[in-house]
């Protein structure tokens, strides 16, 4: 069956610790080329650009894509999951499963790249997709005490109290951005700043960084000198980072980065813990957002849809077409 889910189930279907399992297996199997991801494509009229991430985990039987538009309205954010028949299994609305999903692989790269025992958090950015980012810090790191910074003091205070009682630990406003970082184990940016509002200099020994925010070429959330200062620069998607990283693209351009030094998240998980050089490195992980977990994700969304009754069946009855090509890719084109 198909099935339907608005964001309102999907939100009811998964949680930040379930994201980070459902994700944690595909992202290594993606390391040893099990599972394939393709960088985002992009299509422009003058007036709306239309998004498309796939990706397939053979393991799971899944494969599909997420797709989104963006126009002078805003966003709007839809999942298609087919199974390894090729029959679509789900019509997801996916905004909240770009927030989970984000939320989830922020989690994995600081289990797989932070010191064990970091207990502190520094988060840049009070927005829609910060509580997520804060709770998968939680879940995979005994964190005892938060920082917390944006530019519009009314929302920080407001996070931070909600934060605080949903975790049950200190969430508190920081008087500025460089008393966020300040003698934290972990700091995690998701903002929409333009230029740096980070520098490298402001980071102690021994801090793991996330750079969940910039997604464009020209954006960049800290300083080249952060980067100068990481020991481990990892990105979820080496080619997507080429287009879409503005830290690493912007540092290249002024020939204080070597893209041989970025690594893929996937590489990291699945060569194990463990990669640290010692317990004052600095390690830094970038992330845009892949396909692979959206899919990931949609697939553990899926499965507990089915077994909770969740999700309203739509209609549509898939009857392959029977093409003179059989399984040759070349000659079905030409069929189409």
């Amino acid at each position: 069956m198909t099935l339907f889910l608005n964001e309102k189930d999907v939100l009811s279907l998964l949680t930040i610790e379930e994201a980070i399992d459902a994700l944690e297996g595909p992202i290594r199997e993606q390391g040893l080329g099990q599972a394939s991801n393709r960088p985002r494509q992009i299509v422009r009229t003058p007036h709306a650009s239309v998004s498309v991430l796939q990706a397939a985990v053979p393991s799971l039987g899944s494969l599909g894509f997420k797709t989104y538009s963006v126009s002078a309205e805003g966003a709007r954010f839809w999942l298609m999951l087919f199974n390894e028949r090729g029959v679509l299994q789900s019509l997801m609305e996916a905004e909240n499963v770009g927030m989970l999903r984000t939320g989830a692989a922020t989690g994995i790269a600081t289990k797989y790249l932070s010191r064990e025992d970091s207990s502190t958090v520094g988060l840049l950015g009070t927005g829609f997709q910060a509580a997520s980012q804060l709770e998968s810090l939680v879940a995979v790191r005994p964190i005892k005490h938060v920082k917390a910074w944006s530019r519009t003091r009314a929302n920080v205070v407001a996070f931070c109290e909600r934060m605080t009682r949903q975790l049950g630990i200190p969430v508190e406003p920081a008087d500025d951005a460089r008393a966020a970082v300040r003698d934290v184990d972990i700091v995690t940016t998701i903002t929409s700043a333009k230029d740096p509002i980070m520098q490298g200099d402001w980071l102690r020994e021994g801090t793991h960084v996330n750079l969940v925010g910039a997604m464009k070429p020209q954006f960049r959330e800290v300083d080249t000198r952060t980067l100068e200062r990481s020991d481990m620069l990892i990105v979820d998607d080496w080619h997507q980072a080429h287009e879409e990283a503005g830290e690493f693209i912007l540092a290249h351009e002024e020939g204080k980065l070597d893209w041989n030094r970025v690594r893929e998240l996937s590489k990291v998980v699945a060569d194990g813990p463990g990669q640290r050089k010692s317990a004052e490195s600095i390690t830094l992980f970038k992330s845009h957002g892949i396909g692979l977990w959206d899919v990931a994700a949609a697939a553990r969304i899926y499965a507990n849809a089915v077994q909770r009754g969740v999700g309203l069946t739509l209609p549509i009855e898939q009857p392959p077409v029977i093409l003179g090509g059989g399984r040759d890719p070349d000659r079905i084109k030409l069929a189409i």
